[in-house]
């Protein structure tokens, strides 16, 4: 995609976020690179559903300043760290969706090999340790973990996506918080029963790298 292209989608998925409640206040963040000297990124300290194209502020992978006014996101090492560790890594997609936070600050994993949806797009999602959030201690928490995982738990924080596109990220985002919360229900119903090992076995494998 474009420059023109990143920023629309950035505005375009930054909306949806608030709208679907993935974030609320300022929180969250959202980032789409072009190449690793034009990675686009959400502002530091707006709320999503009031992002537009001239609030976004463009970095390279080093992390210096290329163009825009703004703060960049203060969660922008965690960003570009996805973008180092993972060539097909294009969007990255950070929120505080409830039903995620709410395994994250309990450390409760989720349940594994239950929906196939998951199974096939996501994979497993690991929780990273807790690390200062809009601090380079994130991205050292989160870097381990990337080239192995799409989604993740972030310890008494939040919920991370990555994708090949700011729509395979968002949406990865989404389709994750909706199982975080088909979880915290089925546990109230006597738990989730997991899916037989040859059904899982017959479901495509996500990708990484």
């Amino acid at each position: 995609m474009n420059t023109q292209q990143v920023k629309a989608e950035l505005v375009k998925y930054a909306h949806r976020m608030y709208q679907k409640g993935l974030v609320a206040g300022t929180e969250g963040n959202l980032s789409a690179r072009v190449s690793d000297k034009e990675i686009w990124m959400t502002p530091s300290g707006v709320n999503k559903g009031d992002i537009t194209e001239d609030m976004l502020v463009c970095l390279d992978i080093d992390g210096n300043i290329v163009a825009g006014d703004r703060e960049p996101t203060s969660e922008r090492w965690m960003h570009l760290e996805a973008y180092r560790q993972r060539p097909d890594v294009m969007a990255v997609a950070h929120g505080h969706p409830i039903f995620c936070c709410a395994f994250a600050s309990a450390r409760v994993p989720l349940p594994e090999g239950i929906l196939p949806e998951l199974i096939a797009t996501i994979g497993e999602v690991p929780i990273v340790p807790y690390g200062k959030p809009s601090s380079p201690k994130l991205a050292e928490a989160v870097r381990p973990y990337y080239p192995h995982h799409n989604c993740f738990l972030l310890e008494n924080h939040g919920a991370l996506a990555v994708g090949r596109s700011l729509h395979e990220a968002y949406y990865r985002l989404e389709v994750l918080e909706a199982y975080a919360k088909t979880m915290f229900f089925a546990k109230l119903l006597g738990g989730p029963k997991p899916l037989k090992v040859s059904d899982i076995q017959d479901l495509p494998k996500p990708s990484f790298g």
